[in-house]
């Protein structure tokens, strides 16, 4: 144990230490290119007013910029934009043979880049927020005036029983007439306890005898066998806020052309980079799909259909022959098909259901995989949006900039392979001096980078998940590529919470762990030769490299793996209780996380103290209930398990833990400094390797 912990330290250490020291190398190598610092300030003065100004602006409205700013900073970044490409275009092509290849290549990618953003640009500029019309119409759901039949489906395969329960309670305890909804168990499992299950909490269960096309089949099956106006689909590890149905309801209120609404997919626990890389600084790297492009999207009448925490108009479906069978992304297709129909979908950007995160890194990659996989191959089928009848063209260029993202995410290699080449090779993909041209290019660059990290979050952080995902999607891409019509099924993402030990996981993690080792073998290179003080062309390309090794290693610590969390994931709360011995003898605590199976406590020690595995009462007022308990650690907090829960105490803990409204915020978007703060904890501090366990 001491040998580990002395290994830890001196790698925290070497880390450290090589950071610093290629810091102060680099400073020393710029200042041979600059006479004096007035010099230097001479050139970008008026950049560092244009970039203050932005700061200043940022600091005002932190969060997110007002619709008038938004429009400004749009069309603002679109013209540095133009200036930076002409810019990239006119000096820095290197055009030689085999320089041009990688040169073009770059440049490429970065026009690909360029493209996605003026799509996403022209979107954001006029993204929606649809609460205020929930709240306008929200009366007659509640009165009654409107209230549709529902039909509540939660298909399941192979999740965990316990995780079901949590979302049929949940279901159960929707705001809604009990006369007017109905929640189906779809079991493609075959599994008897789960058809006990859903006798035991009063749902219909429904198992089909041919277990064809995955969940699409399931769902298909479903609608078969219901009759409601109105269908809701759960994942079996959502669980539903209870005003889910009356929030999503309000929006069908008097618009008959309504088809679909998608709410955020919003998780309990953390997701595996999320986790390593310190947890607290960052949300989960879903955040920036749901909370600036789901949004974004829904002004064209393009929003993504995710899957779970889905409403339906029943008699849409119908018109588009039910859920599409012939696709893993069953979800995507069936919202592209009824925005072809004509047929309205909106985005409720609230945070109305809960579910489980993949717990792996392996699971997570294999699912990111499966979602290009499936957009990819869309365009390799009948479903291409960009050839489907009944999309207009901004919806085409909507649909484009998904399908673009993902070629962007391999493309991005490029730019972790050109410092490698240079140093290696000899092979130059940019040229760059520090010309006032080049500096101005180079300042108009940052600039961008500002305002998409304002607008999209944190673009450190996205280059993060690119290092995790980015050469996994570049398999899936040419496999589209060689076999576009390869036929593939459905896996199951497996979400099961276990335990293992911390480790580096290689097998998913190897080629970042390959781009790493040739990326240090290209700075040391680099350095050796003292190329760098010499050409200003490779001290461009000594940083380019330093940065990356950077992502590379965050990449690598990101996606190590760890303990999976409990199955039964806490959430944080503060909540006073009454702590009850068997004795008698009664004190004060307060509970600051609980779940459907236990608690932790803070104790008022000077009113009760307790022993490991000592049985004790909880009073909880605030649910309420009166629940017996076993101690099972201490520590900072006091950790119990319940014991002996009723069916009734159940359903309490898992409405008040998961289901009221006030338990869950839409996250912020991760800034710079987040990310700079997560990097800290996950690369210098190694925390997925210091934590206890």
């Amino acid at each position: 144990m001491m040998g580990q912990w002395i290994g830890l330290k001196g790698w925290k250490s070497l880390i450290l230490g090589t950071t610093v020291f290629f810091l102060i190398y680099d400073v020393w190598l710029f200042s041979a290119y600059f006479s004096t610092a007035g010099a230097l300030a001479e050139r970008i003065w008026p950049y560092g007013l244009a970039i203050l100004a932005l700061l200043l602006l940022r600091r005002i409205s932190p969060k997110y910029p007002p619709k008038p700013l938004l429009i400004c900073l749009v069309l603002g970044m679109t013209g540095l934009q133009v200036y930076y490409l002409t810019w990239r275009i006119n000096h820095t092509l290197v055009l030689t043979w085999p320089n041009i290849l990688f040169s073009l290549g770059l440049l490429g990618f970065e026009l690909l880049s360029v493209f996605n953003s003026w799509i996403n640009n022209l979107l954001l500029a006029a993204s929606t927020q649809r609460s205020l019309q929930v709240e306008q119409r929200l009366p007659q759901v509640r009165t009654g005036k409107y209230r549709p039949t529902v039909d509540i489906f939660v298909p399941t395969y192979n999740e965990p029983i316990e995780v079901v329960t949590r979302t049929l309670i949940g279901c159960q305890s929707l705001k809604y007439p009990r006369q007017h909804k109905k929640i189906w168990l779809l079991d493609d499992g075959d599994r008897p306890e789960f058809c006990q299950l859903a006798k035991d909490l009063k749902c219909h269960y429904l198992a089909r005898p041919e277990h064809r096309h995955a969940k699409a089949g399931n769902l298909c099956y479903a609608l078969d066998h219901s009759d409601g106006e109105i269908v809701v689909v759960f994942d079996a590890d959502f669980v539903p806020v209870n005003t889910f149905l009356e929030r999503t309801l309000s929006l069908f209120v008097d618009n008959r052309e309504l088809a679909m609404v998608v709410t955020p997919q919003h998780f309990y626990n953390p997701d595996p980079p999320q986790k390593n890389l310190g947890a607290r600084f960052l949300p989960g790297d879903q955040t920036n799909f749901y909370h600036v492009i789901q949004p974004a999207r829904d002004a064209a009448n393009a929003v993504v259909c995710s899957g779970s925490s889905i409403v339906y108009r029943r008699s849409a479906l119908e018109k588009i022959g039910g859920i599409p069978c012939d696709s893993i992304v069953e979800d995507y297709v069936t919202g592209m098909l009824l925005q072809a129909q004509g047929f309205k979908t909106v985005y409720l950007n609230e945070i109305l259901s809960v579910g489980a995160a993949a717990n792996t890194i392996g699971e997570y990659i294999k699912q990111r995989g499966r979602w290009a996989e499936g957009t990819l191959r869309t365009v390799c089928s009948h479903y291409n949006p960009l050839w489907l009848p009944g999309l207009n063209p901004l919806q085409r260029f909507t649909y484009l900039s998904g399908v673009l993202f993902w070629m962007e995410e391999c493309l991005k290699l490029v730019s972790y392979v050109a410092p490698i080449l240079y140093f290696l090779l000899g092979v130059q993909s940019v040229a760059i001096s520090f010309d006032a041209q080049a500096t101005q290019g180079l300042m108009l660059g940052l600039m961008i980078l500002m305002i998409i990290s304002w607008l999209r979050g944190s673009l450190i952080l996205l280059s993060i998940y690119n290092v995790l995902q980015g050469t996994h999607v570049l398999r899936v891409v040419l496999s589209v590529l060689t076999r576009p019509k390869r036929k593939i099924t459905f896996k199951v993402t497996d979400k099961t919470l276990a335990d293992y030990q911390t480790r580096l996981n290689l097998d998913t993690m190897f080629p970042v762990l390959g781009l790493l080792m040739l990326t240090l073998v290209a700075v040391f290179y680099g350095v050796w030769q003292g190329e760098a003080a010499k050409c200003a062309s490779a001290l461009v390309y000594l940083v380019w490299a330093q940065v990356n090794v950077v992502l590379l290693s965050a990449g690598l610590v990101a996606g190590a793996s760890t303990p999976k969390d409990r199955g039964y994931p806490r959430v944080a709360c503060q909540v006073p209780c009454r702590v009850v011995k068997d004795n008698g003898y009664e004190g004060d605590g307060t509970i600051i996380d609980i779940s459907e199976a236990g608690v932790g406590l803070k104790l008022d020690v000077s009113t009760i103290t307790l022993g490991r595995h000592e049985k004790i009462w909880l009073d909880i007022p605030s649910i309420p209930v009166r629940v017996q308990a076993e101690v099972r650690h201490f520590g900072r907090v006091t950790g119990c398990l319940f014991t002996k829960l009723d069916p009734q105490t159940r359903w309490k803990l898992v409405n008040f833990s998961y289901c009221r409204p006030t338990r869950w915020q839409v996250p912020h978007l991760a800034n710079e400094w987040d990310t700079l703060r997560a990097i800290w904890a996950g690369l210098y501090q190694l925390h997925p390797f210091s934590r206890r366990r």
